[in-house]
Protein backbone atom coordinates (compact mmCIF):
# COMPACT_ATOMS: atom_id res chain seq x y z
CA UNK A 1 0.00 0.00 0.00
CA UNK A 2 0.64 3.73 -0.80
CA UNK A 3 -1.14 6.70 0.63
CA UNK A 4 -1.48 10.27 0.15
CA UNK A 5 -1.28 11.76 3.32
CA UNK A 6 -3.96 14.74 4.00
CA UNK A 7 -6.28 15.91 6.34
CA UNK A 8 -9.35 17.77 7.12
CA UNK A 9 -9.48 21.70 6.26
CA UNK A 10 -12.15 23.20 7.37
CA UNK A 11 -13.11 24.22 3.70
CA UNK A 12 -16.48 25.81 4.10
CA UNK A 13 -15.13 28.00 6.54
CA UNK A 14 -12.24 29.05 4.60
CA UNK A 15 -14.45 29.91 1.58
CA UNK A 16 -16.59 31.22 4.02
CA UNK A 17 -14.13 34.21 5.18
CA UNK A 18 -11.72 34.58 1.79
CA UNK A 19 -13.78 37.73 1.14
CA UNK A 20 -13.42 38.67 4.20
CA UNK A 21 -9.84 38.13 4.95
CA UNK A 22 -9.44 39.64 1.19
CA UNK A 23 -9.83 43.42 3.07
CA UNK A 24 -7.25 42.63 5.94
CA UNK A 25 -4.11 44.52 4.08
CA UNK A 26 -6.44 47.75 4.56
CA UNK A 27 -7.83 46.74 7.83
CA UNK A 28 -4.85 44.43 9.62
CA UNK A 29 -6.35 42.66 12.76
CA UNK A 30 -4.10 42.96 16.07
CA UNK A 31 -2.55 40.02 16.75
CA UNK A 32 0.05 38.70 18.94
CA UNK A 33 1.28 35.06 20.33
CA UNK A 34 1.20 33.64 24.29
CA UNK A 35 2.11 30.95 25.34
CA UNK A 36 -1.06 29.62 27.78
CA UNK A 37 -0.05 27.34 30.98
CA UNK A 38 -2.25 24.17 31.03
CA UNK A 39 -3.36 22.56 34.17
CA UNK A 40 -0.10 21.16 34.93
CA UNK A 41 2.17 24.15 33.50
CA UNK A 42 3.02 23.05 30.23
CA UNK A 43 3.01 25.94 27.65
CA UNK A 44 0.65 25.75 24.57
CA UNK A 45 1.38 28.10 21.86
CA UNK A 46 -1.54 30.64 21.12
CA UNK A 47 -1.94 33.28 18.85
CA UNK A 48 -4.12 35.90 19.32
CA UNK A 49 -5.96 37.97 17.20
CA UNK A 50 -8.22 41.25 17.74
CA UNK A 51 -10.65 43.73 16.16
CA UNK A 52 -9.19 46.88 15.72
CA UNK A 53 -11.75 49.33 17.72
CA UNK A 54 -13.24 49.20 21.32
CA UNK A 55 -13.40 45.84 22.77
CA UNK A 56 -14.30 43.73 24.39
CA UNK A 57 -15.57 40.89 21.96
CA UNK A 58 -16.74 37.10 22.08
CA UNK A 59 -14.00 34.91 21.17
CA UNK A 60 -14.34 32.48 18.68
CA UNK A 61 -10.99 29.71 19.79
CA UNK A 62 -9.97 26.61 17.50
CA UNK A 63 -7.64 24.04 19.11
CA UNK A 64 -5.93 22.00 16.22
CA UNK A 65 -2.93 19.29 15.85
CA UNK A 66 -2.55 20.77 12.63
CA UNK A 67 -0.48 23.60 13.28
CA UNK A 68 -2.40 27.25 14.60
CA UNK A 69 -0.54 28.96 11.42
CA UNK A 70 -3.07 27.02 9.19
CA UNK A 71 -6.09 29.07 10.09
CA UNK A 72 -4.73 32.42 9.90
CA UNK A 73 -6.77 33.52 7.31
CA UNK A 74 -10.06 32.11 9.30
CA UNK A 75 -8.74 34.38 12.57
CA UNK A 76 -8.80 37.52 10.37
CA UNK A 77 -11.85 37.10 8.60
CA UNK A 78 -13.23 36.73 12.05
CA UNK A 79 -11.92 40.04 13.26
CA UNK A 80 -13.40 41.46 10.62
CA UNK A 81 -17.07 41.04 11.81
CA UNK A 82 -16.01 41.95 15.18
CA UNK A 83 -15.09 38.78 16.58
CA UNK A 84 -11.54 37.91 18.46
CA UNK A 85 -10.17 34.94 17.38
CA UNK A 86 -7.55 32.31 19.27
CA UNK A 87 -5.63 29.99 17.74
CA UNK A 88 -3.88 26.75 19.42
CA UNK A 89 -1.68 24.46 18.86
CA UNK A 90 -2.83 21.50 21.07
CA UNK A 91 -0.20 19.58 23.59
CA UNK A 92 3.03 18.38 22.13
CA UNK A 93 2.58 19.80 18.02
CA UNK A 94 4.08 22.62 16.52
CA UNK A 95 5.10 25.04 18.96
CA UNK A 96 3.51 23.87 22.05
CA UNK A 97 5.40 22.35 24.29
CA UNK A 98 4.58 19.06 26.01
CA UNK A 99 4.04 15.51 24.31
CA UNK A 100 1.72 14.63 22.17
CA UNK A 101 -0.88 12.35 23.88
CA UNK A 102 -3.17 12.40 20.43
CA UNK A 103 -6.25 13.58 22.05
CA UNK A 104 -5.53 12.38 26.06
CA UNK A 105 -4.73 15.64 27.31
CA UNK A 106 -7.34 17.72 25.14
CA UNK A 107 -10.26 17.41 27.43
CA UNK A 108 -8.15 19.28 30.29
CA UNK A 109 -6.08 21.90 28.40
CA UNK A 110 -8.74 22.81 26.40
CA UNK A 111 -11.05 23.67 29.63
CA UNK A 112 -7.20 25.02 30.86
CA UNK A 113 -7.49 27.29 27.57
CA UNK A 114 -11.39 28.62 28.13
CA UNK A 115 -10.72 29.69 31.49
CA UNK A 116 -7.40 31.73 30.11
CA UNK A 117 -9.13 33.23 27.50
CA UNK A 118 -12.62 34.35 29.59
CA UNK A 119 -9.89 35.71 32.09
CA UNK A 120 -8.36 38.22 29.67
CA UNK A 121 -9.53 42.06 29.39
CA UNK A 122 -10.19 41.71 25.80
CA UNK A 123 -12.80 39.00 25.69
CA UNK A 124 -16.89 40.14 26.95
CA UNK A 125 -17.00 36.51 28.50
CA UNK A 126 -18.69 35.21 25.47
CA UNK A 127 -16.64 32.20 23.50
CA UNK A 128 -17.51 29.71 21.04
CA UNK A 129 -15.25 27.16 19.69
CA UNK A 130 -14.58 25.71 15.62
CA UNK A 131 -12.97 23.36 13.84
CA UNK A 132 -13.50 20.33 11.92
CA UNK A 133 -12.27 16.75 12.22
CA UNK A 134 -9.01 16.53 14.57
CA UNK A 135 -9.79 20.18 15.29
CA UNK A 136 -13.74 19.44 16.14
CA UNK A 137 -12.47 16.58 18.63
CA UNK A 138 -10.86 19.21 20.96
CA UNK A 139 -14.13 20.84 21.40
CA UNK A 140 -16.32 17.75 22.31
CA UNK A 141 -13.55 16.73 25.05
CA UNK A 142 -13.64 20.50 26.21
CA UNK A 143 -17.25 20.94 26.51
CA UNK A 144 -18.04 18.67 29.76
CA UNK A 145 -17.02 20.96 32.76
CA UNK A 146 -16.11 23.53 30.55
CA UNK A 147 -16.04 27.28 32.21
CA UNK A 148 -19.47 29.20 32.16
CA UNK A 149 -18.01 31.12 29.13
CA UNK A 150 -17.85 28.38 26.68
CA UNK A 151 -21.42 29.49 25.27
CA UNK A 152 -21.36 27.93 21.81
CA UNK A 153 -19.47 24.47 19.69
CA UNK A 154 -19.36 23.87 16.16
CA UNK A 155 -17.67 20.56 15.70
CA UNK A 156 -17.61 19.66 12.21
CA UNK A 157 -17.06 16.11 10.80
CA UNK A 158 -15.71 15.03 14.44
CA UNK A 159 -16.74 12.30 17.44
CA UNK A 160 -16.91 12.51 21.01
CA UNK A 161 -16.64 8.52 20.98
CA UNK A 162 -12.80 7.76 20.28
CA UNK A 163 -13.32 4.25 21.08
CA UNK A 164 -16.35 3.33 18.77
CA UNK A 165 -16.09 5.81 15.68
CA UNK A 166 -12.51 6.33 15.50
CA UNK A 167 -10.08 3.53 16.44
CA UNK A 168 -12.21 1.03 16.75
CA UNK A 169 -15.21 -0.34 15.17
CA UNK A 170 -17.45 -3.60 15.78
CA UNK A 171 -14.41 -4.25 18.29
CA UNK A 172 -11.78 -4.30 15.18
CA UNK A 173 -8.96 -1.66 14.67
CA UNK A 174 -10.22 0.86 12.14
CA UNK A 175 -6.41 0.13 10.43
CA UNK A 176 -6.82 2.23 7.26
CA UNK A 177 -7.48 5.76 9.37
CA UNK A 178 -5.61 5.02 12.90
CA UNK A 179 -2.20 3.59 10.83
CA UNK A 180 -2.19 6.09 8.18
CA UNK A 181 -3.46 9.46 9.76
CA UNK A 182 -0.84 8.24 13.37
CA UNK A 183 1.72 8.07 10.69
CA UNK A 184 1.18 11.22 9.14
CA UNK A 185 1.31 12.80 12.43
CA UNK A 186 4.67 11.50 13.39
CA UNK A 187 2.98 9.47 16.54
CA UNK A 188 2.75 5.90 14.94
CA UNK A 189 3.98 4.57 18.41
CA UNK A 190 0.41 5.53 19.66
CA UNK A 191 -1.51 2.67 17.87
CA UNK A 192 1.12 0.11 19.96
CA UNK A 193 -0.90 1.60 22.72
CA UNK A 194 -4.24 1.61 20.93
CA UNK A 195 -3.17 -2.07 20.52
CA UNK A 196 -2.69 -2.64 24.13
CA UNK A 197 -6.74 -1.62 25.13
CA UNK A 198 -8.72 -2.76 22.64
CA UNK A 199 -10.99 -3.56 25.62
CA UNK A 200 -13.06 -0.26 26.23
CA UNK A 201 -10.61 0.07 29.90
CA UNK A 202 -9.76 2.66 32.41
CA UNK A 203 -6.98 3.90 29.47
CA UNK A 204 -9.77 5.34 27.69
CA UNK A 205 -11.63 7.49 30.59
CA UNK A 206 -9.46 10.87 29.60
CA UNK A 207 -11.46 10.68 26.44
CA UNK A 208 -14.90 9.42 27.74
CA UNK A 209 -17.11 12.42 26.60
CA UNK A 210 -20.85 11.00 26.41
CA UNK A 211 -20.46 9.72 29.96
CA UNK A 212 -20.60 13.01 31.33
CA UNK A 213 -23.76 14.84 29.09
CA UNK A 214 -25.16 16.46 32.09
CA UNK A 215 -21.77 18.36 32.53
CA UNK A 216 -22.15 20.19 29.05
CA UNK A 217 -23.95 23.49 29.12
CA UNK A 218 -22.67 24.99 25.55
CA UNK A 219 -25.27 24.91 22.70
CA UNK A 220 -23.90 23.07 20.00
CA UNK A 221 -24.05 22.51 15.93
CA UNK A 222 -22.76 19.26 14.82
CA UNK A 223 -22.12 19.39 10.82
CA UNK A 224 -21.59 15.64 9.84
CA UNK A 225 -21.69 13.41 6.37
CA UNK A 226 -23.33 10.31 5.62
CA UNK A 227 -20.36 8.89 4.07
CA UNK A 228 -18.06 10.88 6.83
CA UNK A 229 -15.80 8.51 8.81
CA UNK A 230 -17.06 9.96 12.31
CA UNK A 231 -20.78 10.06 10.98
CA UNK A 232 -22.22 8.18 13.96
CA UNK A 233 -20.30 10.16 15.94
CA UNK A 234 -21.61 13.52 15.27
CA UNK A 235 -25.13 12.06 15.50
CA UNK A 236 -24.69 10.42 18.93
CA UNK A 237 -23.29 13.92 20.13
CA UNK A 238 -26.33 15.65 18.79
CA UNK A 239 -28.02 13.12 20.56
CA UNK A 240 -26.20 12.91 24.04
CA UNK A 241 -25.98 16.70 24.69
CA UNK A 242 -29.33 17.45 23.03
CA UNK A 243 -31.21 15.16 25.21
CA UNK A 244 -28.80 14.56 28.30
CA UNK A 245 -26.46 17.74 28.39
CA UNK A 246 -27.02 20.38 31.18
CA UNK A 247 -28.40 23.70 31.57
CA UNK A 248 -27.15 25.70 27.97
CA UNK A 249 -27.26 22.76 26.31
CA UNK A 250 -30.31 20.38 26.47
CA UNK A 251 -32.35 21.70 23.56
CA UNK A 252 -30.15 23.75 22.47
CA UNK A 253 -28.06 21.76 19.55
CA UNK A 254 -28.48 21.94 16.00
CA UNK A 255 -27.27 19.05 13.76
CA UNK A 256 -26.75 19.17 9.97
CA UNK A 257 -25.76 15.94 7.93
CA UNK A 258 -25.38 16.30 4.50
CA UNK A 259 -24.48 13.58 1.58
CA UNK A 260 -20.67 13.87 2.17
CA UNK A 261 -17.33 12.37 2.83
CA UNK A 262 -14.40 13.35 4.66
CA UNK A 263 -12.88 15.26 2.10
CA UNK A 264 -15.48 16.68 0.13
CA UNK A 265 -17.73 18.42 3.12
CA UNK A 266 -20.03 20.39 1.75
CA UNK A 267 -19.39 19.50 -1.90
CA UNK A 268 -21.95 18.03 -4.04
CA UNK A 269 -19.34 14.99 -4.86
CA UNK A 270 -19.21 11.68 -2.58
CA UNK A 271 -17.70 9.32 -4.65
CA UNK A 272 -19.10 8.27 -7.56
CA UNK A 273 -21.69 10.19 -6.95
CA UNK A 274 -22.92 13.18 -7.77
CA UNK A 275 -25.69 14.90 -6.39
CA UNK A 276 -27.98 17.88 -7.11
CA UNK A 277 -26.79 21.82 -6.83
CA UNK A 278 -28.21 22.01 -3.45
CA UNK A 279 -26.15 19.32 -1.40
CA UNK A 280 -23.42 22.25 -1.70
CA UNK A 281 -24.21 23.68 1.46
CA UNK A 282 -23.70 26.93 1.59
CA UNK A 283 -21.81 26.89 4.87
CA UNK A 284 -21.04 30.78 5.18
CA UNK A 285 -24.27 31.72 6.47
CA UNK A 286 -24.60 28.76 8.36
CA UNK A 287 -21.57 30.06 10.67
CA UNK A 288 -22.11 33.08 10.70
CA UNK A 289 -25.88 32.94 11.74
CA UNK A 290 -24.72 30.36 14.67
CA UNK A 291 -22.19 32.56 16.19
CA UNK A 292 -24.32 36.02 15.52
CA UNK A 293 -27.24 33.94 17.60
CA UNK A 294 -25.34 32.25 20.40
CA UNK A 295 -22.11 34.74 21.07
CA UNK A 296 -23.49 37.60 19.14
CA UNK A 297 -26.56 39.90 20.13
CA UNK A 298 -29.02 38.78 17.81
CA UNK A 299 -30.46 35.08 19.18
CA UNK A 300 -33.31 35.45 16.69
CA UNK A 301 -30.12 34.29 13.92
CA UNK A 302 -31.54 30.74 14.20
CA UNK A 303 -34.93 30.74 15.11
CA UNK A 304 -36.26 29.67 11.61
CA UNK A 305 -34.01 26.48 11.76
CA UNK A 306 -35.13 23.30 12.34
CA UNK A 307 -33.56 21.09 15.03
CA UNK A 308 -32.12 18.49 12.70
CA UNK A 309 -31.60 19.41 8.51
CA UNK A 310 -31.00 16.04 7.17
CA UNK A 311 -30.29 15.67 3.40
CA UNK A 312 -32.12 12.73 2.37
CA UNK A 313 -30.39 11.01 -0.33
CA UNK A 314 -32.14 9.32 -3.50
CA UNK A 315 -31.45 7.92 -7.17
CA UNK A 316 -28.97 10.17 -9.01
CA UNK A 317 -29.18 10.45 -12.43
CA UNK A 318 -32.93 9.70 -12.54
CA UNK A 319 -35.22 12.29 -12.95
CA UNK A 320 -38.08 12.63 -10.68
CA UNK A 321 -36.56 10.00 -8.06
CA UNK A 322 -37.41 10.98 -4.29
CA UNK A 323 -35.50 12.35 -2.21
CA UNK A 324 -32.55 14.10 -3.18
CA UNK A 325 -33.51 17.31 -0.67
CA UNK A 326 -33.23 18.60 2.36
CA UNK A 327 -35.40 18.12 4.83
CA UNK A 328 -36.37 19.25 9.13
CA UNK A 329 -36.88 17.16 11.80
CA UNK A 330 -37.21 18.46 15.54
CA UNK A 331 -35.02 14.97 16.49
CA UNK A 332 -32.73 12.58 15.51
CA UNK A 333 -33.46 9.81 14.77
CA UNK A 334 -36.97 10.08 13.71
CA UNK A 335 -39.34 7.77 14.77
CA UNK A 336 -39.48 4.81 11.88
CA UNK A 337 -40.86 1.41 11.82
CA UNK A 338 -38.66 -1.81 11.44
CA UNK A 339 -38.35 -2.99 8.77
CA UNK A 340 -36.56 -6.78 8.52
CA UNK A 341 -35.77 -8.56 5.31
CA UNK A 342 -34.60 -11.60 5.99
CA UNK A 343 -31.60 -13.58 3.94
CA UNK A 344 -32.16 -16.29 2.14
CA UNK A 345 -29.82 -19.66 1.16
CA UNK A 346 -30.07 -18.62 -2.32
CA UNK A 347 -29.18 -15.18 -1.85
CA UNK A 348 -32.14 -13.77 -1.65
CA UNK A 349 -33.85 -10.57 1.15
CA UNK A 350 -37.21 -11.27 1.88
CA UNK A 351 -40.26 -9.52 3.73
CA UNK A 352 -40.74 -13.54 4.68
CA UNK A 353 -38.57 -15.72 6.79
CA UNK A 354 -37.64 -18.36 4.62
CA UNK A 355 -38.26 -22.37 6.19
CA UNK A 356 -34.43 -22.48 6.32
CA UNK A 357 -31.11 -23.19 4.80
CA UNK A 358 -27.54 -22.38 4.75
CA UNK A 359 -24.21 -21.09 2.87
CA UNK A 360 -20.70 -21.56 3.92
CA UNK A 361 -18.61 -18.25 3.96
CA UNK A 362 -14.95 -18.75 3.08
CA UNK A 363 -12.67 -16.43 5.14
CA UNK A 364 -8.66 -16.56 4.21
CA UNK A 365 -7.01 -13.51 6.33
CA UNK A 366 -4.13 -13.93 3.52
CA UNK A 367 -6.39 -13.32 1.07
CA UNK A 368 -8.76 -10.41 2.32
CA UNK A 369 -11.67 -8.69 0.71
CA UNK A 370 -10.66 -5.66 -0.29
CA UNK A 371 -12.05 -2.35 0.69
CA UNK A 372 -13.59 -0.29 -2.20
CA UNK A 373 -15.16 2.95 -1.20
CA UNK A 374 -17.22 3.79 2.03
CA UNK A 375 -16.18 6.12 5.05
CA UNK A 376 -12.88 6.79 5.05
CA UNK A 377 -10.00 9.23 5.09
CA UNK A 378 -7.56 8.00 2.60
CA UNK A 379 -9.26 7.31 -0.68
CA UNK A 380 -5.66 7.71 -2.47
CA UNK A 381 -4.21 4.66 -0.66
CA UNK A 382 -4.00 1.50 -3.56
CA UNK A 383 -5.20 -1.33 -2.71
CA UNK A 384 -5.06 -4.07 -5.23
CA UNK A 385 -3.27 -1.80 -8.04
CA UNK A 386 -5.89 0.64 -7.17
CA UNK A 387 -7.08 3.27 -5.11
CA UNK A 388 -8.92 2.72 -2.52
CA UNK A 389 -11.43 5.48 -3.00
CA UNK A 390 -14.47 6.78 -0.66
CA UNK A 391 -18.09 7.37 -0.24
CA UNK A 392 -20.44 5.41 -2.77
CA UNK A 393 -18.47 3.26 -5.19
CA UNK A 394 -19.89 0.56 -7.51
CA UNK A 395 -19.20 -2.84 -5.26
CA UNK A 396 -19.94 -5.30 -7.93
CA UNK A 397 -16.13 -6.18 -8.36
CA UNK A 398 -16.35 -7.55 -4.65
CA UNK A 399 -19.78 -8.96 -5.03
CA UNK A 400 -18.11 -11.40 -7.54
CA UNK A 401 -15.75 -12.38 -5.54
CA UNK A 402 -15.97 -16.14 -3.97
CA UNK A 403 -15.37 -15.49 -0.47
CA UNK A 404 -18.10 -12.59 -0.58
CA UNK A 405 -22.13 -13.85 0.09
CA UNK A 406 -24.15 -11.62 -1.83
CA UNK A 407 -28.56 -11.38 -0.66
CA UNK A 408 -30.29 -9.07 -3.14
CA UNK A 409 -34.37 -8.22 -3.00
CA UNK A 410 -36.47 -8.44 -5.88
CA UNK A 411 -37.14 -4.99 -7.44
CA UNK A 412 -38.46 -2.15 -5.56
CA UNK A 413 -42.41 -1.79 -6.38
CA UNK A 414 -42.59 1.09 -4.46
CA UNK A 415 -39.31 3.80 -3.14
CA UNK A 416 -38.27 3.00 0.01
CA UNK A 417 -37.18 5.98 2.76
CA UNK A 418 -34.59 4.27 5.17
CA UNK A 419 -33.64 6.84 7.59
CA UNK A 420 -31.75 6.10 11.14
CA UNK A 421 -29.70 3.28 11.97
CA UNK A 422 -29.24 0.36 9.78
CA UNK A 423 -27.99 -3.36 11.32
CA UNK A 424 -27.53 -6.96 10.18
CA UNK A 425 -27.89 -9.43 12.63
CA UNK A 426 -26.49 -13.02 11.19
CA UNK A 427 -26.56 -16.62 12.33
CA UNK A 428 -23.93 -19.07 11.61
CA UNK A 429 -21.71 -22.02 13.29
CA UNK A 430 -18.09 -21.81 13.75
CA UNK A 431 -15.42 -23.81 13.19
CA UNK A 432 -12.89 -21.04 14.87
CA UNK A 433 -12.91 -19.71 18.19
CA UNK A 434 -13.16 -16.11 16.75
CA UNK A 435 -13.83 -14.03 13.25
CA UNK A 436 -14.88 -10.87 11.89
CA UNK A 437 -18.14 -10.44 9.99
CA UNK A 438 -17.92 -7.13 7.36
CA UNK A 439 -21.10 -6.05 6.16
CA UNK A 440 -22.12 -3.78 2.80
CA UNK A 441 -25.51 -2.29 2.37
CA UNK A 442 -25.84 -0.94 -1.26
CA UNK A 443 -28.42 0.52 -3.40
CA UNK A 444 -29.06 -1.25 -6.77
CA UNK A 445 -29.71 0.58 -9.96
CA UNK A 446 -31.57 -0.53 -12.46
CA UNK A 447 -28.36 -1.11 -14.89
CA UNK A 448 -26.61 -2.93 -12.37
CA UNK A 449 -24.52 -0.83 -10.08
CA UNK A 450 -24.09 -1.97 -6.48
CA UNK A 451 -23.52 1.98 -5.22
CA UNK A 452 -22.49 1.47 -1.52
CA UNK A 453 -24.67 3.14 0.71
CA UNK A 454 -22.58 1.84 4.73
CA UNK A 455 -20.59 -1.20 5.68
CA UNK A 456 -19.64 -1.84 8.97
CA UNK A 457 -17.86 -4.93 10.87
CA UNK A 458 -18.24 -6.97 13.78
CA UNK A 459 -15.11 -9.10 15.84
CA UNK A 460 -16.93 -12.18 16.91
CA UNK A 461 -14.82 -12.29 20.41
CA UNK A 462 -16.18 -8.36 20.96
CA UNK A 463 -20.06 -9.04 20.64
CA UNK A 464 -20.44 -9.36 23.97
CA UNK A 465 -19.50 -5.99 25.30
CA UNK A 466 -16.64 -3.39 24.66
CA UNK A 467 -14.57 -4.35 27.98
CA UNK A 468 -14.80 -8.70 27.73
CA UNK A 469 -13.94 -10.88 25.29
CA UNK A 470 -16.15 -13.89 24.62
CA UNK A 471 -15.01 -16.52 21.73
CA UNK A 472 -17.12 -18.65 19.91
CA UNK A 473 -17.29 -21.96 20.45
CA UNK A 474 -17.03 -24.15 17.44
CA UNK A 475 -20.18 -25.99 16.44
CA UNK A 476 -22.35 -24.54 18.35
CA UNK A 477 -24.56 -21.80 16.33
CA UNK A 478 -24.53 -17.95 17.29
CA UNK A 479 -26.56 -14.68 16.60
CA UNK A 480 -23.69 -11.78 15.86
CA UNK A 481 -25.04 -8.74 15.21
CA UNK A 482 -23.22 -6.24 12.68
CA UNK A 483 -23.74 -2.02 13.28
CA UNK A 484 -23.69 -0.12 10.29
CA UNK A 485 -24.27 3.01 11.38
CA UNK A 486 -26.69 5.45 9.74
CA UNK A 487 -27.90 7.10 6.85
CA UNK A 488 -31.16 8.88 5.39
CA UNK A 489 -31.51 7.51 2.00
CA UNK A 490 -34.91 6.52 -0.71
CA UNK A 491 -34.07 3.30 -2.38
CA UNK A 492 -36.17 4.27 -5.49
CA UNK A 493 -38.69 1.95 -7.02
CA UNK A 494 -36.94 -0.75 -9.92
CA UNK A 495 -34.07 -0.83 -7.64
CA UNK A 496 -32.93 -3.38 -5.05
CA UNK A 497 -31.75 -3.47 -1.60
CA UNK A 498 -28.20 -5.46 -1.48
CA UNK A 499 -26.02 -6.90 1.25
CA UNK A 500 -22.66 -8.46 0.95
CA UNK A 501 -21.06 -10.22 3.40
CA UNK A 502 -17.76 -11.50 3.74
CA UNK A 503 -14.97 -12.18 6.81
CA UNK A 504 -12.63 -9.36 5.71
CA UNK A 505 -12.70 -5.93 4.14
CA UNK A 506 -9.20 -4.66 4.01
CA UNK A 507 -7.60 -2.55 4.39
CA UNK A 508 -10.39 -0.03 6.19
CA UNK A 509 -10.98 -2.44 9.39
CA UNK A 510 -8.16 -4.99 10.58
CA UNK A 511 -7.55 -8.58 9.56
CA UNK A 512 -8.77 -11.09 12.21
CA UNK A 513 -6.26 -14.21 12.26
CA UNK A 514 -9.54 -16.26 13.29
CA UNK A 515 -7.40 -18.55 15.56
CA UNK A 516 -8.63 -17.17 19.14
CA UNK A 517 -5.25 -16.12 20.34
CA UNK A 518 -3.83 -12.46 21.27
CA UNK A 519 -4.21 -10.04 18.46
CA UNK A 520 -0.92 -8.58 19.30
CA UNK A 521 1.10 -11.37 19.05
CA UNK A 522 2.01 -12.99 15.13
CA UNK A 523 -0.18 -15.53 14.79
CA UNK A 524 -0.52 -18.53 11.92
CA UNK A 525 -3.40 -17.42 10.01
CA UNK A 526 -6.92 -19.66 10.20
CA UNK A 527 -8.76 -20.15 7.51
CA UNK A 528 -12.56 -19.77 8.51
CA UNK A 529 -15.60 -21.61 6.92
CA UNK A 530 -18.54 -20.65 9.51
CA UNK A 531 -21.70 -21.73 7.81
CA UNK A 532 -24.34 -18.84 7.23
CA UNK A 533 -28.17 -20.22 9.11
CA UNK A 534 -31.30 -18.80 7.74
CA UNK A 535 -35.20 -20.02 8.91
CA UNK A 536 -37.47 -19.16 11.88
CA UNK A 537 -35.02 -20.90 14.25
CA UNK A 538 -31.76 -18.66 12.55
CA UNK A 539 -33.61 -15.83 11.01
CA UNK A 540 -30.49 -14.19 9.85
CA UNK A 541 -31.79 -10.71 8.68
CA UNK A 542 -31.54 -7.47 7.59
CA UNK A 543 -33.44 -4.46 10.18
CA UNK A 544 -34.07 -1.00 8.58
CA UNK A 545 -35.88 1.94 9.99
CA UNK A 546 -38.46 2.73 7.38
CA UNK A 547 -40.50 5.64 7.92
CA UNK A 548 -43.90 4.10 7.49
CA UNK A 549 -46.15 6.22 5.20
CA UNK A 550 -49.33 5.07 7.51
CA UNK A 551 -48.79 7.48 10.21
CA UNK A 552 -47.33 10.90 10.72
CA UNK A 553 -44.14 10.34 12.28
CA UNK A 554 -43.04 11.57 16.18
CA UNK A 555 -40.02 13.31 14.25
CA UNK A 556 -42.31 16.04 12.33
CA UNK A 557 -40.72 15.60 9.26
CA UNK A 558 -40.86 19.29 7.04
CA UNK A 559 -39.32 20.70 4.04
CA UNK A 560 -36.54 22.28 5.67
CA UNK A 561 -36.84 25.87 4.26
CA UNK A 562 -34.46 28.23 3.57
CA UNK A 563 -31.85 25.50 2.14
CA UNK A 564 -34.52 24.03 -0.77
CA UNK A 565 -38.09 24.98 -1.66
CA UNK A 566 -40.70 23.03 -1.95
CA UNK A 567 -41.55 21.36 -5.19
CA UNK A 568 -45.10 20.08 -4.20
CA UNK A 569 -47.70 22.72 -3.68
CA UNK A 570 -48.76 20.20 -0.55
CA UNK A 571 -48.12 21.10 3.06
CA UNK A 572 -46.99 18.84 5.94
CA UNK A 573 -50.66 19.24 7.31
CA UNK A 574 -51.78 18.26 3.69
CA UNK A 575 -49.91 14.82 3.84
CA UNK A 576 -50.35 14.10 7.06
CA UNK A 577 -53.63 13.74 6.41
CA UNK A 578 -53.05 11.49 3.89
CA UNK A 579 -50.87 9.05 5.47
CA UNK A 580 -47.80 10.78 7.39
CA UNK A 581 -44.43 9.62 6.35
CA UNK A 582 -45.66 9.23 2.51
CA UNK A 583 -44.98 13.39 1.62
CA UNK A 584 -41.48 12.76 1.53
CA UNK A 585 -41.92 10.43 -1.54
CA UNK A 586 -43.70 13.41 -3.21
CA UNK A 587 -40.86 15.65 -3.32
CA UNK A 588 -38.51 16.23 -5.89
CA UNK A 589 -34.96 17.22 -6.32
CA UNK A 590 -33.85 20.73 -7.54
CA UNK A 591 -31.98 21.20 -10.89
CA UNK A 592 -29.10 19.42 -11.53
Amino acid sequence: MTHKSSHFRLVGVAVAVAALAAAAPELPAQSFEIMVPAADGTLLATDVYLPFGGGPWPVILTRTPYGKDGVREVCLGLTLVQYACVAQDTRGRFDSGGEDTVFRDDAGDGRATVEWVAGQPWCDGRIGMFGGSAAGIPQYLAAPGADPALLSIAPAVATPDLYHHAFLQGGAIREELVVNWLAGQGSSAFYEEVRQHRLKDAWWDPVEVLAHAGSVHAAGLHVGGWYDIFGQGTLDGFSAFQERGGSGAAGRQYLVMGPWTHNDLFSRQAGALTYPADAALDVIDLLLAWYEATLGDDPSAIDDWPVVRAYVMGAVGEPGAPGNLWVGLDRWPPRAAARELYLTADGGLDVAAPAGGELELVSDPEHPVPTLGGANMFPDLIVDGRPMADGPQDQRSIEARDDVAVFTTEPLEAPLPVVGAVRCVLWLVPDTPDLDLAVRLTDVYPDGRSMLVLDGVQRARMRCGDDRECLLTPGVPVEVTVELWSTAIVFNASHRIRIAVSGTNWPRFEVNPNDGGDLNIPASPVVARPVLRFGPAHPSRLELPVLSPLRRPAGRLQPAAPLVPATSSKTWEDDARDGGAAWILRFTAGPE
